[in-house]
């Protein structure tokens, strides 16, 4: 019988944890609306990997069509965008994700 109200009480903060970061994915969503291509599993790993931007390149075809991948120099900065058919496209001016 306790063990019955601890489950019920583990499931209900289960679920209201699952409300606040469904809350939260559609706040990033609807501040990038290019996320709603993205599953919530595919969208936390962008969030979570910040440090990391080359982590979002397997995410890029489904935000961006036409880009499949983006040029990293060693130093994290980025030089210039890649199609599907391997075009190169050049950047005007390098972007730094850190900034």
């Amino acid at each position: 019988d306790n063990m019955l109200g601890k489950l019920k009480k583990s499931n209900q903060l289960l679920e209201e944890i699952q409300k606040g970061l469904n809350d939260y994915l559609e706040k990033k969503r609807l501040f990038f609306p290019r996320f709603f291509f993205l599953s919530n599993d595919e969208l936390l790993e962008i969030l979570s990997e910040t440090k990391d931007p080359t982590r979002v390149q397997p995410h890029l075809k489904k935000c961006f069509e036409g880009i499949a991948k983006l040029q990293f120099t060693e130093d994290q900065r980025v030089t210039a965008m890649v199609s599907g058919e391997k075009e190169v496209v050049p950047f005007s001016q390098v972007i730094v994700p850190a900034e």
